[in-house]
């Protein structure tokens, strides 16, 4: 599929329920919003708009997409005119972007500036007095030197720059790497007298960089800016490192900066992270949640650690995360608190860890306000299972009857999971099938893609609308997402996707449980019309063979 960084920097700078609310009188539904379709005429809603997924999906006349898909059909454009009008909403100048025709060449091409740029900045670590004497001071170990790959920017204003000219990388391309920024004498290196952090992908491959002044520089830290290979909102510091260390606790420790993950893991907290100057994104999340689902929030306990604190357990609790928060004594970071007072007393710490009605509650203010807060929370909670918990818990500890908090629950938060389901059912019966499941899967879980299909005989897809997105898909198994799909798929098929998004049709919580059950009854059923044919054609020695392969087929996937 073909992957267009412009879509998505449009994407990044237009939400849909904005654009879509220049056309549309939209109202607050749970998580989503709806309003009457403007495709198709209608007395109860059933246009539906998640803020979440930035798709758009109507249940009465099958409608779906996301800002380019509404906006070509609203406005009856074609796509690259959806692209341009869209382009100019958003301030981009499409004459600032040209379409590679090998866009994996090129990223090939960034990863080896990266690699290059990193075998520098090591080097110079090494080198430097200053930068050592700077780590040693500051209590960091030769042995999170190495796993982390730290480094150091000299003084120099082209150092980087004119090495990677010397190893013969074109400027267009070093000047997309992030490594450098231009001036009015050309292009000049981002990091100067800096210690280096390395950016690593969950491969481990660098693909950015941020940098801490050892002076009185400013900023004090600073950045890559987004390229191909580095997004933001999406990037995890130290995930690389610690995603054994989470897959075996079967938690993450979140913190706020790249020394207070390091002297973490050099306690022995390796389950540490960190977001990159950002707040905690959907984007983060999504990648969190290919290793856990529980999440320990550390932050300063000021006002800027407690917004951050409310702010990423709304979200957490929204996307099907459990979390607690750990609020470490003002003035103090995971860093200044492990340097001062060492593992056994943060780890003690840790067992005092505060659920998110105890955070919620504790916090200054109006009581009312507080138990409102976590309702909403609560509310917005997809695991049935755990909102029971919230609920029963708010309850004991607000002093607030249950029946008051589910009442005052119905004014926002998250329906249940059969509603969006009902208003579909008043337009079409739609039945999920196993390939509409396993499509429905690829569409809430992208990552779960390369499983399905290296565990899925397209023959045996019998849904022709599934078996042609399944075609288009599979080739680009290992980065497929929403974008992408939406950008190469016809109506029909963007139709089925975007009701697919809003309306999964199983448990999200036991993904990898439903998909292997599909696989299981798609390949029971292949087996079967192998064994009606064997038994029609009186071939014995093929039968039995098709007995002892069923048998199988529950331990194959």
């Amino acid at each position: 599929m073909k992957s267009d960084r412009l879509l998505d920097d449009i994407k990044s700078r237009l939400d849909i329920i904005e654009v879509i609310s220049d056309y549309v009188e939209l109202k607050k539904s749970g998580q989503n919003y709806k309003a009457n379709c403007p495709f198709h005429s209608e007395k109860s809603p059933s246009f539906m708009v998640s803020p979440a997924k930035q798709i758009f999906h109507c249940f009465g006349c099958g409608a779906g997409g996301d800002i380019f898909g509404f906006i070509m059909k609203y406005e009856n454009l074609n796509f690259q005119e959806a692209i341009k009008m869209l382009a100019k909403k958003a301030g981009i100048k499409l004459s600032e972007y040209r379409f590679e025709a090998d866009i994996s060449e090129k990223k090939e091409k960034l990863y080896a500036i990266q690699k290059e740029a990193l075998n520098i900045y090591v080097e110079n670590l090494r080198k430097s007095k200053t930068a050592g004497s700077y780590l040693a001071k500051r209590g960091i170990t030769g042995e999170m030197i190495e796993a982390f790959s730290l480094g150091y920017a000299d003084k120099e204003w082209k150092s980087i720059y004119e090495h990677l000219k010397a190893k013969g990388f074109d400027e267009p391309l070093i000047a997309q790497s992030g490594l450098v920024f231009s001036g009015e004498k050309g292009l000049y290196d981002m990091f100067r007298n800096r210690l280096i952090f390395p950016i690593f992908n969950v491969q481990g491959d660098a693909m950015a960089f941020g940098g801490r002044a050892i002076d009185d520089s400013m900023p004090k830290y600073l950045n890559s800016p987004e390229t191909p290979l580095f997004k933001k909102g999406e990037t995890l510091y130290a995930l690389n490192v610690a995603k054994d260390e989470i897959r075996k606790k079967d938690y993450v420790m979140i913190a706020e900066g790249y020394l207070d993950v390091i002297m973490c893991h050099q306690h022995g907290f390796k389950n540490v992270v960190a977001p990159l100057g950002t707040a905690l994104t959907a984007g983060h999340l999504h990648k969190l949640g290919r290793f856990t689902k529980k999440v320990l929030l550390v932050f300063d306990s000021d006002t800027a650690g407690i917004a951050a604190a409310k702010r990423s357990i709304a979200l957490l609790f929204e996307h099907g995360f459990k979390s607690k928060v750990l609020l470490l004594p003002e003035g103090d970071d995971p860093d200044s608190f492990l340097r001062q007072n060492g593992s056994k007393a943060f780890q003690g710490r840790l067992s005092k860890s505060k659920s998110m009605v105890d955070f919620i509650l504790g916090l200054k203010g109006d009581k009312t306000d507080n138990v409102r807060t976590a309702v909403g929370i609560v509310a917005s909670t997809k695991d049935l299972i755990l909102r029971e918990e919230l609920f029963r818990e708010l309850s004991e500890k607000s002093g607030i009857r249950e029946p008051v908090l589910r009442g005052e629950s119905k004014g926002y938060g998250q329906e249940p999971r059969h509603s969006i389901a009902a208003a579909a059912s008043k337009a079409t019966t739609f039945f999920y099938s196993e390939d509409i499941l396993l499509l429905s899967a690829i569409v809430s879980f992208p990552d779960k893609a390369p499983y399905i299909f290296d565990n899925l005989n397209m023959d045996s897809v019998r849904n022709p609308l599934v078996k042609k997105i399944f075609q288009e898909i599979k080739p680009s198994a290992d980065k497929v997402s929403m974008t992408e799909m939406l950008s190469v798929l016809g109506e029909e098929e963007k139709a089925l996707v975007t009701r697919l998004s809003l309306s999964p049709g199983f448990d999200l919580e036991d993904i990898d449980k439903s998909i292997k059950g599909c696989l299981r009854k798609i390949a029971h059923y292949e087996i079967e019309e192998k064994i009606k044919e064997a038994k029609s054609t009186g071939d014995r020695q093929r039968l039995r063979s098709l007995l002892a392969e069923k048998q199988k087929i529950t331990r194959a996937v």
